[in-house]
């Protein structure tokens, strides 16, 4: 009888890993199948045929939104014809009176984001991208160190892609990934983004994972995490744009209030998104190395111990049980804990 109790609800977001290729060697990258530790199979890819099945079977349990990612999702062959098909999807949103009652449905879009190193973009791309109002995350994790952390990626290149991005009118994040080495010019970095054209900032401490496992000289202590808050609400400040943090961190690690900057300190993994790798493998989250099912069997995937750890948030540290703040806290990055520990409920790396 207790199955019947468990949380089921996909999340409404699923982040698309569509492939395995890169055209970058980010030092920072946490994508599990790169992993030094060989830990995390490369099954091979689906097809498009295969891709279009998942965005259906997903829609159809409920989902809103999918997120392009990879790897570089623009080197999947195909991925033209996947954006076409998902573009012509509709899904149901649901309509409230002044009581917040639900009266109705109407049908919306499917909402589509494509998270790029944006090296590869033309023409072509922004054509496409603006038909179907697709959002882009664009990585730019640094200006005079961004060869160092992407393996030799052209950073003007990619500044060139948010301006051309912007001038046609797309909404175009910059994807700013902070380390011990590009935390000095993060202010540069954000200001050039914003000044290319960039309307918002995702901003993202290292976490080891992935390639980034064993790099644990590129992790931010506190006064370095507080350092990053600063500069990042200065330069948005400046140019009066948000942006947020797209991994929590611990409440007990924010010591003042940003108005220009939003930080989460709950996790939303497993909760509000989720990934599926590029074999169709599903996971919590896509920092995660765990594989609970596929997108073919996405309820007892959900159901999953794992998976009901998350939704269930019972992955506290138990150093954090007694804290205030634990209500609104989940004590940072689980998964990081989780990879660096290996326990869910460990502490995360930034309290140790």
């Amino acid at each position: 009888m207790k199955d019947k109790f468990l949380n089921t609800i996909v999340p409404q977001t699923a982040a698309l890993e569509i492939t395995y290729d890169c055209n970058h060697k980010c030092v920072f990258c946490s994508v599990p199948w790169d992993s030094p530790r060989k830990n995390y199979a490369r099954l091979p890819e689906l097809s498009i045929a295969e891709w279009k099945e998942c965005i259906k079977t997903l829609v159809g349990h409920g989902i809103k939104s999918i997120a392009f990612t990879g790897g570089e999702p623009l080197l999947k062959l195909g991925i033209i014809e996947l954006i076409e098909y998902a573009g012509n999807i509709k899904v149901k949103e649901p309509i409230f009176n002044s009581n917040d009652e639900l009266i109705d449905y109407k049908d919306i879009p499917l909402k589509m984001s494509l998270i790029t190193n944006g090296e590869l973009i033309d023409d072509k791309w922004i054509k496409l991208f603006k038909k179907y109002s697709i959002d882009l995350v664009v990585s730019l994790p640094g200006s005079k160190t961004f060869k160092e952390h992407t393996g030799g990626g052209d950073y003007q290149k990619v500044m060139g892609s948010i301006s051309k991005l912007s001038k046609a009118g797309l909404n175009v994040v910059i994807g700013v990934c902070v380390t011990k080495k590009n935390l000095p010019e993060l202010f540069e970095t954000i200001a050039l983004g914003f000044l290319n054209g960039a309307n918002q900032l995702l901003l993202n401490r290292f976490l080891p994972g992935g390639r980034g496992t064993d790099r644990m000289e590129l992790c931010l202590n506190k006064d370095e995490v507080t350092q990053m808050f600063d500069l990042a609400e200065e330069a948005c400040t400046a140019a009066n744009t948000y942006g947020s943090v797209g991994t929590e961190v611990p409440k007990c690690v924010i010591t003042k209030e940003y108005k220009m900057l939003k930080i989460g300190t709950m996790c939303s993994g497993g909760i509000d998104f989720f990934a599926v790798d590029p074999s169709g493998r599903v996971r919590p989250c896509n920092h995660s190395p765990v594989t609970t099912g596929t997108y073919k069997d996405i309820i007892s995937a959900i159901r999953s111990d794992y998976w009901q750890t998350f939704k269930n948030r019972d992955f506290l540290p138990k150093e954090c049980g007694s804290c205030q703040m634990a209500i609104e806290c989940d004590g940072g990055c689980r998964e990081a804990a989780h990879i660096i520990y290996g326990k869910i409920d460990s502490l995360d790396p930034l309290l140790t």
